[in-house]
């Protein structure tokens, strides 16, 4: 195991429903780790939503945060990598006219998560990431950002908002990181991407890399690694590129591919 470094995403793969990690992914990463593996997280959530699982796992090595957009290092609790972006006022306005109880705006900015207008689909994802929004100030408006998130009752309220971004050529990238998640990054910020830019951070050399995911925002790093694992319940089009499946995130995904990975080193 000594050459390998594991990545997993959080949300519907690590975790459960209950945004808990089992007892039995917690045992077969304590295996994986002691036997010399490497093992990080790459996720769309910050450096304080991933504090817990951060303790509850001892990760050392650096994570990709902010769905690529930043590389923290939990030891130094510095960020080793960091891409940002301004989003012109015209845009700005746009977005702030469309939010309602229905849609929802975060912005993310210096380890911190900001919404212009709060509402029960805000405060269900503040409960989910454990992560409470602070209030966005006009002058932050003229700032670099590290990402925008938005959350809708109505997907097609967000496939809107896509067609803004496009039609007034906003250089960004468009991720779902679930069916009613879009995500707006930094242009060429990438799980995958980032994923290349954490392995020239390592002083490990010519890893071997295995990523999990389950979502959209998961495609380019199951295609940059190595082994590129989809979880049962993942989006049809992550099945279809990844080279590799495990069983449902219910049913401890990450200790099956350990498990496998043991049995191939006996």
């Amino acid at each position: 195991m000594k050459n390998i470094l594991f990545v997993s995403d959080l949300d519907g793969t690590l975790l459960t429903s209950s945004q808990t990690i089992s007892p039995e992914n917690v045992e077969a990463i304590r295996r994986f780790e002691e036997q010399g593996g490497l093992f990080t997280l790459a996720t769309g959530r910050t450096e304080q939503a991933v504090a817990k699982f951060i303790e509850q796992l001892n990760i050392t090595t650096p994570l990709i945060l902010y769905n690529g957009a930043k590389i923290y290092c939990p030891v130094t609790k510095q960020v080793l990598y960091e891409n940002k972006f301004d989003i012109p006022i015209a845009f700005w306005n746009y977005l702030i006219s469309q939010l309602s109880e229905n849609l929802a705006l975060l912005v993310y900015r210096n380890s911190n998560v900001y919404s212009p207008h709060r509402s029960e689909i805000l405060e269900r994802h503040e409960s989910k990431d454990g992560v409470v929004s602070l209030d966005l100030t006009e002058d932050m408006l003229h700032q670099p950002i590290t990402k925008l998130l938005l959350i809708a009752d109505h997907p097609e309220d967000l496939k809107m908002i896509e067609e803004q971004v496009l039609a007034i050529g906003l250089e960004a990238e468009l991720v779902y990181s679930e069916h009613n998640y879009l995500e707006i990054l930094p242009p060429h910020t990438s799980k995958g991407n980032t994923l290349r830019i954490l392995l020239q951070l390592l002083p490990h050399k010519d890893l071997y890399t295995i990523a999990v995911g389950d979502q959209l925002n998961d495609l380019t790093i199951i295609q940059q690694a190595d082994d590129g694992y989809a979880v049962e319940n993942a989006h049809p089009t992550l099945k279809i590129h990844a080279n590799k499946s495990t069983v449902h995130h219910e049913d401890h995904a990450i200790a099956d591919i350990i498990e496998k990975l043991m049995k191939q080193e006996v």
